[in-house]
């Protein structure tokens, strides 16, 4: 399940995870030197962070990630705690550079069990943000920090949600429908932005990756040659490869493909530290 793409371009290398293989995966623009790290936690997602390293969700919560020695090493900030056999989702920094992520359950869609939003900012403080969702996914936001998405995968109900949101206090309001499976024709998994401020969805189990202006409507496509592709991320000099990660299902998937684009993808924030 190779999911949470991230470029860092003072490496000029390309970082995923591998969530239930426990593998955090690299390598480099021109597609060669490829590198991975066995991890001790499920990672599903992570950010660069202000001074080096990574801030991370995992199944022990959110986590400083370093990789020192060709070892990756992690501590652990302090929440939220998660039930048993529960662990964090899909995760990104907003514009001021908090990360967010959202809890998930191990057997998502059991009745009464819902994940919900936590961010966690400088000095590592955390906060509960709210939510319930079967499969969180999808989170990002607009270039002015002013407009969040964020999904759920779920079978029964996939849809993209909107919301305005306050860049200086984190608070989101208004949530709307942006999309569903009617206008996906699949369900929403990662997403990433672009400088027109255009959201790049997974549609995971269509075999395409969808970019949808701010209206909501889908102006263009990437066919992948897998039908689960899972997330992506904007990478190389010019921000103008995607990167898209996907996972194995019946034996197909599970592969990375890389694709330059006559758009370019917004530098993502770094997670802020102190």
């Amino acid at each position: 399940m190779g999911e949470c793409p991230v470029w860092h371009a003072g490496e000029g290398c390309f970082y995923w995870t591998d969530i239930p293989a426990r593998t955090l995966w690299r390598i480099d623009a021109a597609g060669q030197g490829l590198t991975h790290w066995a991890l001790p936690v499920q990672l599903s997602a992570f950010a660069l962070s202000e001074g080096g390293g990574f801030i991370a969700a995992t199944d022990r919560g959110f986590a400083r990630m370093t990789i020192v020695d060709d070892k990756v090493a992690f501590d652990f900030a302090g929440g939220p705690d998660l039930p048993e056999g529960w662990r964090m989702n899909d995760g990104a920094c907003d514009r001021q550079g908090r990360f967010w992520a959202g809890s998930i359950a191990g057997k998502p869609g059991v009745e009464g069990e819902a994940g919900a939003l936590f961010s966690i900012a400088r000095h590592g403080v955390l906060e509960a943000r709210g939510g319930r969702f079967q499969v969180q996914n999808g989170l990002a936001w607009s270039p002015d920090g002013r407009r969040m998405y964020v999904s759920d995968s779920y079978p029964a109900h996939p849809h993209v949600l909107c919301y305005d949101f306050d860049p200086e206090s984190g608070e989101r309001y208004g949530g709307r429908l942006f999309a569903d499976h009617a206008t996906l024709l699949g369900r929403p998994d990662g997403a990433a932005m672009d400088v027109d401020g255009c959201y790049w969805i997974a549609a995971s189990d269509s075999g395409r990756i969808l970019r949808m202006t701010p209206e909501g409507r889908i102006d263009a496509e990437i066919k992948v040659p897998v039908p689960n592709g899972t997330n992506l991320c904007f990478g190389g000099p010019d921000l103008k490869t995607a990167l898209i990660t996907s996972m194995n299902r019946d034996c197909i998937g599970g592969d990375i493909f890389a694709v330059t684009l006559p758009f370019q993808g917004l530098a993502e924030p770094q997670f802020v530290v102190k």
